[in-house]
């Protein structure tokens, strides 16, 4: 999924670049509204040493919103959208984590490790603006491109563990702290995360007159810049996503 995004985003960004300068046409201002809704792949990308920080995969979550479009042009628009975007990772199998949490002292706390499953669910509010080349096909239908900037409102995040597993001091699991241990809980983390998130966001598409207005299919790719954690201690990771969604937009 990552290798899919960082195409997208790729793709995205020298199709445009390359349209953009053989584009010399008139302006022609046309505004359109449209809503959407899809699936969300997203995943969490880290290092530094951090042991939270790694061994995440893909989990899936829900993605709507509206869209905006100004179309200057046969080949190029602006678009802008509002969506809510649920994002995330999870850990399955041996993974660390913290036994213990202090914030206010900042003291270096030691990692533990348990054979569990973990889910840290980060919804957004984003707002993605971005420039959109189209390439039309007929009179009424199009493929396109867009690339731009977002930027990400967190709105809550929680970490969901489940499982039952012994305590150990070292990932392979040969140094036994405790017996078995239940770790089911739901546990609110949003004071650990980044208010705001910043990112790069692209992806291809295709739209077709239907009606009144026009139908559109849309993969898109996202990669946020900013790491998450508001504290090292608790990791050093990125957000990640490939949102597929289906949706209808209309001239006004």
């Amino acid at each position: 999924m990552k290798k899919l995004v960082v195409i997208l985003l790729v793709l995205a960004c020298s199709v445009g670049l390359v349209m953009a300068q053989s584009s010399s046409e008139k302006s022609v201002s046309k505004f359109t509204l449209g809503a959407f809704g899809g699936l969300n792949i997203p995943d969490l990308t880290g290092g530094g040493g951090n042991p939270l920080s790694t061994g995440w995969s893909s989990r899936t979550g829900a993605a709507f919103g509206l869209t905006f479009e100004l179309k200057t042009g046969t080949h190029f628009a602006w678009q802008a959208d509002v969506l809510y975007s649920s994002e995330g990772g999870q850990r399955n199998g041996m993974q660390a984590y913290m036994a213990n949490h202090d914030q206010t002292t900042q003291s270096v706390m030691p990692y533990f490790y348990a054979n569990i499953k973990n889910a840290s669910e980060l919804n957004y509010l984003e707002i993605p603006v971005m420039g959109k080349f189209l390439i039309p096909v007929t009179k009424t239908s199009n493929f396109y491109v867009d690339f731009g900037p977002y930027v990400g409102i967190l709105l809550n995040a929680k970490q969901i563990t489940s499982g039952q597993s012994p305590v150990y001091g070292d990932m392979a699991g040969t140094i036994p702290i405790s017996s078995s241990q239940n770790f089911d809980a739901n546990t609110d983390i949003t004071n650990q995360i980044n208010t705001v998130n910043f990112g790069l966001t692209g992806g291809i598409g295709f739209s077709q007159g239907v009606g009144f207005g026009s139908v559109f299919l849309d993969f898109r790719g996202a990669y946020g810049l900013t790491t998450i954690q508001n504290n090292s201690q608790n990791g050093d990771n990125h957000t990640g996503n490939l949102c597929i969604s289906l949706g209808y937009s209309i001239p006004l």
